[in-house]
């Protein structure tokens, strides 16, 4: 399945070579190129295709409000962002922030619920059952992905590298699993390898491993069942924020929040790291990986393989 947004393979990748893979994430190799130049009408209508093939809009309770959690709702330019960690999601809290209330330079972490609640923003969950079907047909929805692994990676590297609260809750779940393969931080504590922590994602990701900043994008946001109007993807953010500019957020200072996130990514090196470390893997977790992200792979149209 060839589609916007997805990283194309080179010609000499066959056919044939693509119908023995795992369901229709097909072998890549890393010598990729983006096709930029289509139309978000195409990306929106592919991901409604996908839904409804594999029947993933069915079973939706839309009186659940924990499926309205993580929307952040800007009533001043009728928008609803759904937030997902490791995607840029603290530029974007800012930028919205910003543009629904006009506060530039928080003193605050703007990935704190209540504080941003108390400036006045709020979330979808807020709204009684009738308001939140107005905003869910009226405004305009948006929401930001990036490859899954580059995801996993960035989760791992973010949450893990120091002494920050996920290290702390998963230390002993890290220590009994792995018992003496277990690895202790400079600071004595027990943090898992990126492979164990990986390990713990395909084994616990339902039960003492769920969390947030690895939860699928299906799970956060319900883009089979929210229909949203833009989707940004971290690999062509430049080229989709162009338009997404034009009709929202327009003026300079609103956009610069954006860019300089953009200007702290190399958008190269970071799939060459994921290239890199998941081709390294034991292919047996990355098949398992693969199963539980699922749809986010064939919602928004990515690919993996390891036979380079």
């Amino acid at each position: 399945m060839l589609s916007c947004g997805v990283l194309l393979t080179i010609s000499w990748i066959t056919i044939d070579t693509k119908r023995r893979l795992h369901t229709e994430l097909y072998l890549q190799p890393w010598h990729t190129i983006f096709r930029k130049n289509c139309s978000m009408a195409l990306r929106l209508q592919e991901l409604d295709m996908i839904c409804r093939k594999y029947g993933w809009s069915t079973g939706f309770d839309k009186d659940k409000i924990e499926n309205y959690q993580r929307i952040i709702v800007d009533e001043k330019n009728k928008v609803l962002y759904c937030s997902i960690p490791k995607v840029a999601c603290s530029s974007f809290k800012t930028f919205v922030l910003k543009a629904a209330t006009g506060i530039n330079n928080t003193h605050f972490h703007v990935n704190h619920k209540d504080q941003l609640r108390r400036v006045g923003l709020k979330y979808l969950i807020d709204y009684d059952p009738k308001d939140r079907e107005i905003k869910l047909t009226t405004y305009f929805k948006f929401i930001i992905v990036r490859h899954p692994f580059d995801r996993l990676i960035s989760a791992y590297q973010n949450k893990f590298s120091s002494r920050t609260k996920c290290l702390k809750r998963y230390q002993k779940l890290t220590k009994k699993i792995f018992k003496e393969n277990s690895t202790a931080d400079k600071y004595g504590g027990i943090k898992p390898t990126f492979d164990q922590f990986l390990y713990l994602v395909v084994k616990y990701h339902e039960t003492r491993f769920k969390n947030r900043h690895w939860l699928s994008y299906y799970e956060h946001c319900n883009p089979c069942n929210i229909k949203y109007d833009y989707i940004i993807k971290f690999e062509t953010i430049e080229h989709d924020l162009k338009p997404f500019f034009q009709n929202y957020f327009k003026s300079n200072e609103q956009q610069d929040i954006i860019r300089r996130h953009i200007g702290r990514s190399n958008i190269t090196d970071k799939l060459r790291e994921v290239t890199r470390r998941f081709s390294a893997l034991d292919q047996n977790i990355v098949k398992k990986l693969l199963k539980i992200y699922e749809k986010d792979f064939l919602l928004f149209s990515y690919s993996w393989g390891s036979e380079v």
